[in-house]
Formats: structure tokens, sequence, C-alpha cells
């Protein structure tokens, strides 16, 4: 902050006599009283009537006034701590009081103590009040740290969840591998095999087909040859007639996808597959094996949709059990069994005393998943 700089240049004094400094108001109070005049008196009165009035702003301007002519004046100096106790300046007023005690003037102890204990309670409140914002401040920093916690915790379990998908999808890149090329070879055996017959295939009801694991698939029979038309008389040259591809290939495929496919124990599935859409129907114990049936389908070359709706998931309607791993939480259980990560209150209620009411998993702890519908 830059200093003020005052002028030299003082005006001009028509007083016919020198005044020390700070003797000014002193000198005016004299003057006054020389003319028959009682400045202190008169500014008193006049400070306690607005004082009684309520006018505590002009009483304090009065009294200012009259300490500025008469700063040993006790009286006036109790009258202003009155008034600043009327106004709740409870500072204010200890400051008056203290000064006409200097001045040799008798403070009433009533109103001392009166005083002594509102700024008492002031600082005591004041305390309460920084004591209060300190616990808020840190109850904030309390919840921010939990809340980093919490987002660790979901970062980490995202992260286990990507390497998971990331190992699922190379193993069914391989496993698509594998199934087109047995496809291809089927394809190409239906092909030498009946490259030089002329009968004509049948087409035969749909039978269903029982896959290793509990999996079932419905699959069209193998085609059976009708019986030999009578011989007609027919030119030297008659051309050889390729029978089409058998359209149970895909089918195949897709009942050889589910039974090759891991984690489908327990599961009941059957298998349509019609215009490159493949139809789901049965049950399976856990919404996870359900997706994992449909990744199996649609790793199969020539699906391109998968309709899941008919499928039952038994854990959302029988329950379940669950024994916790490594990286589990409540929402990847959630998930894993009803295909909805935020169901996790009836995961923690149903389990209630081995939990406690909070989410703490320890590994090999044993919890009941109850049915949500």
């Amino acid at each position: 902050m830059q200093s003020v700089r005052f002028d030299d240049a003082s005006r001009a004094s028509l007083s016919d006599q020198p005044v020390p400094m700070g003797s000014v108001p002193r000198a005016l109070r004299q003057a006054a009283e020389t003319c028959g005049l009682d400045p202190a008196a008169e500014l008193y009165n006049e400070a306690l009537r607005f004082a009684m009035e309520g006018h505590l702003k002009k009483a304090r301007e009065r009294i200012h006034i009259l300490l500025a002519l008469a700063p040993e004046d006790t009286e006036a100096r109790l009258l202003l701590a009155k008034i600043a106790v009327a106004g709740q300046r409870w500072k204010e007023a200890l400051a008056a009081l203290d000064e006409a005690a200097t001045h040799g003037g008798r403070v009433p102890m009533e109103l001392r103590r009166a005083v002594e204990e509102h700024i008492r309670a002031e600082q005591a409140n004041e305390d309460e009040n920084r004591v209060a914002r300190t616990a808020a401040q840190q109850g904030e920093v309390k919840a921010l740290r939990q809340e980093a916690r919490r987002l660790r915790s979901e970062n980490a379990h995202l992260m286990g969840q990507i390497t998971e998908l990331e190992t699922e999808n190379q193993r069914w890149t391989y496993i698509t591998a594998g199934v087109s090329g047995l496809a291809v070879l089927f394809m190409l055996g239906s092909l030498v095999l009946g490259g030089g017959s002329s009968e004509t295939v049948a087409e035969a009801p749909v039978e269903p087909v029982v896959a290793e694991g509990g999996i079932s698939v419905e699959s069209p029979a193998r085609p059976t040859a009708a019986p030999a038309a009578a011989p007609a008389e027919a030119p030297a040259a008659a051309p050889t007639v390729m029978p089409r591809p058998s359209p149970t290939s895909l089918t195949d495929a897709a009942a050889e996808a589910l039974r090759v496919a891991p984690g489908l124990d327990g599961t009941s599935l059957e298998v349509t597959v019609g215009a490159g859409e493949a139809m789901l129907a049965g049950t399976v114990k856990t919404f996870r094996q359900l997706k994992q049936a449909e990744q199996a389908l649609l790793a199969v070359s020539g699906i391109t949709s998968v309709q899941t709706s008919p499928v039952l998931i038994k854990a959302r309607t029988e329950g379940a059990v669950h024994t916790v791993r490594r990286g589990d939480n409540l929402s990847k259980i959630a998930y894993e069994y009803y295909g909805d990560s935020s169901a996790t209150k009836p995961i923690l209620k149903a389990n209630s005393k081995v939990l406690g009411g909070k989410p703490n998993l320890q590994i090999d702890m044993i919890l009941r998943v109850p049915p949500v519908e």
C-alpha cells in the first residue's frame, strides 16, 4: 500500500491567540462556558433522551462528541457503556467501562459481570461454530476418501472384467476357427460322398439331439434316400445332378459350439437356427451362463444374432449359493446371477447375519443368493 502524502500548507486561522496541539475540544468547551453555555451537560442530556427513545446511534454520536470535549467525564463513559449494552455491543461496552474505571469512575459490578458473561457466551458460541465447521470439513474429507476408495475398488473390478473378457474373446476366437474348419470339412465331405448319386433327398421331420453336459438342441434328422424311380429312357449323355448341401450343418455347428463351451454345466438348452438367427430356449443356473451360451453361438460362422428371451434363469426364480472368490464384490455377484449389478440389496439382506449389514466379503465365504422374482 502506498503511503499518503500530506500537503504542508495549513489553513489560515482567525484566532487571536494560539491553541496548543490537542486542546481544541477543551478550548471549545471553555469558550462555550464563557458564553454561559454548558455543552457537556446538554450533550449528555440529549444522548440520554435519544437512548431512552431507542435512537441508539444518535445517542452514541452525542456521547462521542461529549467525550471529545471532556475526556475525563466518567458519567458519559458509563452512559456510553449502557448504550452499547442496549445495542448488544458487548466488547464496546466493556471498553467503555474500563475507560470509566481508568478515569476514576465507579463502575457497577453487576453491569460489568453481565457484560463479561455475554462476551464469554459469544466466545463460546464462536468456538462451537468453529468446531462444527471443522467437523463438517473433516466429514466431507472422510466422505471424499471413502468415495475415492470405492472408485478405486470399482476400477479394479472393471479392470478384472476387461481381462476376463479379453481372455474369453481369445478363447472364442480359437473355438470359432475350429468350428468353422469342421463346418467346411463337413460340407466338403457331403459334396464328395454325394457327388455320384442321382437319388433325390427327402426332407425329414425335426428330431431332438441331446449334446453332452445336459444341453439339448433341435436338429433335423439326417436325410434319407427316396426309393429309386423306375428307370426311364434317357439320352446316353444325361447330366449328373449334384445334391445341395445339407441344411442341418449350421444347426449342428451351433449344437457343437454349445457342447464344447465351458461353464455350461447344469444347463438345459435347446437351439434352432434360421436365417442367421439362433433361438435359445430352456434353463440356465445363472445370467453368466446365459451370456456364455450367447457368445458361443455368436462365434459360429453364419449366426449373426441370438434370441435369449425364452431362457429361464433359475437364480432369479429359485435363488442360488455362491462361494466368494478373489476379486468378488456384491455388484459383481448380482450381475453374475441376476444380470443386474445394482441388485445388491437382496443379497445383503439375505446374508445379514454373515455380513452384519456391510458389504465386507472374504474369500471362501458362502453367501445365499435369494430369488428376486
